[in-house]
């Protein structure tokens, strides 16, 4: 699976990417100390130049409308998986999906139209990962979930950024990326 770069998508965009992923990191009802450093970490790799932060971090309420625009905008662009799977990534930054969360991606996974099975491989890829660890990392287990996740990516032609989380530990996003 060959990993575009998001950097090349204009910048308004990828913060209103940022800033959504942040306003799912808040559905829960807090912003913890793992998910904002998560957060740092897209932005850095975002390439966002700092006048864009306190955009991001906004405590913003969107609106039906907003949030519709702001997906059929991402779907049209390509980035919709990348997006996904951040969202998910993030979601499950504090080892857990709330029932806010759920509800959340429920939504999203209807706004951009996204077929039920797509949505179960980014799902069960983003719960593999986030129990993953180096030592894990050989467990038939976990890397059955993992290859049917590539698998499926190049067989469906899934476009993802090299920028999207493929975990919340930085050393097993590294590894996952490097052996595609």
């Amino acid at each position: 699976m060959r990993l575009a770069n998001i950097n090349r998508v204009r910048v308004s965009l990828r913060v209103k990417y940022l800033s959504l992923i942040c306003y799912m990191a808040r559905v829960d009802g807090e912003l913890d100390a793992i998910e904002e450093a998560h957060l740092k970490t897209l932005i850095q790799l975002f390439e966002i130049k700092p006048k864009y932060e306190a955009q991001i971090f906004a405590k913003y309420e969107y609106s039906t409308e907003e949030i519709e625009q702001a997906f059929t905008e991402l779907k049209e662009k390509g980035v919709a998986y990348s997006f996904l799977l951040d969202l998910i990534i993030m979601a499950m930054a504090d080892g857990i999906l709330m029932e806010e969360e759920r509800l959340m991606l429920s939504h999203i996974i209807n706004l951009l139209d996204m077929p039920a099975a797509d949505y179960h491989n980014l799902i069960n890829f983003a719960q593999s990962t986030s129990s993953l660890n180096l030592e894990t990392m050989n467990d038939p287990m976990f890397s059955y979930v993992i290859d049917s996740f590539f698998l499926w990516g190049r067989q469906a032609q899934v476009k993802l950024f090299k920028q999207t989380s493929f975990a919340i530990d930085p050393k097993i996003d590294h590894y996952l990326k490097t052996e595609l």
